[in-house]
């Protein structure tokens, strides 16, 4: 008698390293969304950094003043899950290292301000806090 089919033991087999597979397919997904997530975050990042600066880049230059604000998370309307941190510092125009902003404008024929906007966010990934630096320069017109 010849008898063509599986047997129970092969059955066994075959479901296992399906369900093998599945399982390793599935736990894919969350790693993907977290990896997306962080990902949207830190492009909303990149994109509050620049509406910062383009802020004040809009601005004249005698408005901005040296120091440093930030906006801590939760203040930013939308975007709870982000902080920002502007800083206004003069420099030297000829190797841009940082200035005090007290001396004389009428004497320094290329003034130059630096805005430098940090951007931070809390990644799913890692428990530790992420940032992007964003540095603008505006001259006096």
């Amino acid at each position: 008698m010849n008898k063509k089919g599986f047997t129970i033991i092969e059955v066994i087999v075959a479901v296992f390293i399906l369900a093998v597979g599945i399982v390793a397919v599935l736990n894919m997904f969350p790693l993907g969304i977290q990896m997306a997530r962080s990902s949207q975050m830190a492009s909303v990042a990149v994109h509050l950094g620049q509406e910062k600066i383009e802020e004040m880049l809009s601005d004249t230059y005698n408005n901005l003043i040296e120091g440093t604000a930030t906006e801590e998370y939760g203040s930013i309307p939308g975007f709870e899950g982000h902080k920002r941190k502007t800083n206004i510092n003069c420099v030297n125009y000829e190797n841009l290292l940082e200035v005090s902003c007290d001396y004389d404008l009428t004497n320094d024929p290329e003034p130059l301000k630096k805005i430098e906007v940090e951007v931070f966010w809390r990644s799913s990934l890692v428990a530790a806090e992420k940032s992007i630096n964003l540095v603008g320069l505006i001259t006096k017109r």
